[in-house]
């Protein structure tokens, strides 16, 4: 991905060229092996990190006057801390050992960058002059050009978000991960569009149904008529799309049952979004028997003369916590229509809710986000607006 990324874009290109330390790191253009003064007018060696801005693997015009500094406060050769530019802030873990303490701050005469090559050369320029005035052969432009190949990416193309926001040192906790998701109805679609955005080795999307006329209204995107005349199937029709951006999801055109849940046995985490109890049943079990944590999702709408009311239900089970499953009856196993959530009526945005907290909550359990109650069944009730969560760890029934 970095070679084949750098080789796309004269600017980038032109910094290997030109004999920069250079590498792409979690969504940021990192050169290396940047000579600096510290405050004893030590030269030392740092990296310059700035956040890569593309349009698709196209480099685009930077529009941040900003980079971050892995290393000590750079100094000027007089032991003054280069404050004109650098800036200590709190510490930034962006991913793959790259740690900044710092900030870099410097805008160019005209206003803006005009290309990363201009920016990355203006920053290290300005931090390097003050090491050459104490060694005249100090340079940035080594030679050793370390372009390191981390396997292939699980992405069509580099993941930008995560360095826009800062976040790459939770993103790659999710690294290397393999999901399922049984059932691509609209709650399953939803969850597959959220997934399709995180770091996993592969996403298993199972489901033998066909992507038809209602579907449209259920799951995200905007297929065309033509899309519908041709009545693919759910898992060929939304594994086709969303390849298009994660390289690792698996199809299986099938139902998910004890025939081949053996398909099961090498991924980390279930998702089920299917509303037939009785399948639930024996994918629950299968589970169970596997040692698997997986997620349970549930709607269940109904009519009143005032309007529509119902409630999202995500039900999650671990090696630490199973006995609410079975012992509270959280996850409905019975025959359509003798519970809740029995009712096939949906509306997109109540799948498109459930999917959000169950994918909410599994990036919880992999510690994307911090988890303080450790909650094991959520219910939201949609006509108070009411999120409750109950069955935590080490709470008794």
């Amino acid at each position: 991905m970095s070679r084949q990324l750098i080789s796309h874009n004269p600017d980038l290109q032109r910094l290997v060229n030109e004999g920069y330390d250079v590498s792409i790191e979690g969504g940021y253009l990192v050169l290396r092996d940047i000579p600096y003064l510290d405050a004893h007018r030590r030269v030392r060696r740092g990296a310059i990190a700035c956040r890569l801005e593309l349009a698709g693997d196209r480099t685009v015009t930077p529009t941040s006057h900003m980079a971050l500094f892995v290393g000590l406060m750079p100094h000027t050769a007089d032991g003054r801390p280069l404050t004109e530019m650098a800036h200590s802030r709190n510490r930034v873990d962006l991913g793959h050992g790259l740690v900044a303490d710092h900030l870099l701050c410097s805008a160019p005469f005209d206003g803006e960058f005009s290309d990363h090559h201009a920016k990355m050369v203006t920053f290290v320029e300005q931090v390097s002059a003050h090491a050459k005035m104490v060694q005249p052969e100090a340079t940035a432009r080594t030679g050793q050009i370390m372009l390191p190949e981390r396997g292939r990416s699980c992405f069509a193309y580099l993941d930008t978000g995560s360095s826009r926001h800062g976040i790459g040192a939770f993103t790659s906790r999710l690294e290397g991960l393999s999901v399922a998701i049984v059932g691509l109805g609209g709650t399953g679609s939803y969850i597959l569009d959220q997934l399709a955005k995180c770091p996993l080795a592969r996403i298993h999307l199972f489901d033998d149904d066909r992507f038809e006329q209602h579907s449209a209204f259920r799951a995200p995107g905007a297929p065309s008529v033509e899309d519908l005349r041709r009545r693919p199937t759910k898992v060929g029709h939304l594994s086709g799309i969303y390849s298009r951006m994660h390289t690792g999801i698996i199809a299986h055109e099938a139902k998910l049952g004890p025939v081949n849940a053996h398909l099961l046995d090498h991924v980390d985490f279930v998702f089920i979004a299917i509303d037939v109890g009785v399948s639930r049943r024996i994918i629950v079990e299968q589970l169970e028997r596997r040692g698997l944590p997986f997620i349970d999702t549930g709607i269940g709408l109904e009519a009143t003369d005032d309007g529509l009311t119902g409630a999202v239900r995500v039900t999650t089970s671990t090696n630490d916590r199973r006995d609410h499953v079975r012992a509270s009856a959280r996850i409905p196993m019975a025959a359509a229509g003798e519970d809740l959530y029995g009712s096939n009526a949906q509306v997109s945005d109540m799948n498109m809710l459930a999917a959000a907290l169950a994918v909410i909550r599994f990036k919880k359990h992999f510690g994307f986000y911090l988890d303080l109650e450790h909650e094991h069944h959520s219910v939201f009730q949609m006509d108070g607006a009411h999120l409750i969560n109950d069955d935590r760890l080490g709470t008794a029934h």
